[in-house]
């Protein structure tokens, strides 16, 4: 199963629309948004691959009544801050990581496959202990534009720089 994972887009929609277009090209089935995504329109516009979508807050977002009342696009899940979401056997970690606290708690419980973040607008892939911590880089704001594509059983990584 292939996933597609972004971050930080801060409202740009011409760096969302790129990221949907690779994630379409890439047949992803699930899309992972690791907060300050700015904008209602981004999560609007991933919603029009027809797939499930999980996102979180970051610490820019607002969750406004604009957001709350909204039509949620078909499968869109905004956990809040924090997302605990399990496929095809694999438990992820889903949160923007401005709250150290929790991911570092994340981390080190050992309860993850995967914790999913955001925030510094850097690209990282690191193991630690059985928990594999995936930052995608940017999606908005920053250079460069990147997302990531993930085959959740495999376990290959794709950076793709937009």
């Amino acid at each position: 199963m292939k996933i597609g994972i972004l971050s930080d887009t801060h409202g740009n929609l011409s760096i969302t629309e790129k990221c949907a277009d690779v994630f379409r090209k890439s047949r992803v089935t699930a899309i992972f948004h690791c907060g300050d995504i700015g904008s209602f329109d981004v999560l609007k516009k991933l919603g029009e691959l027809n797939m499930p979508v999980h996102a979180v807050l970051g610490n820019v977002d607002r969750f406004s009544n604009d957001w709350k009342f909204a039509p949620r696009p078909e499968g869109l899940q905004l956990h809040g801050r924090f997302g605990d979401i399990t496929l095809v056997g694999k438990r992820i970690a889903l949160l923007h990581s401005d709250d150290r606290a929790r991911f570092n708690a994340c981390v080190e419980s050992g309860d993850y496959d995967f914790v999913f973040t955001g925030h510094s607008h850097e690209f990282h892939d690191v193991m630690h202990k059985n928990t594999r911590c995936i930052n995608p880089g940017t999606a908005g704001r920053g250079a460069p534009n990147a997302c990531a594509v993930l085959d959740l059983e495999g376990g290959v990584l794709e950076q793709i720089v937009l």
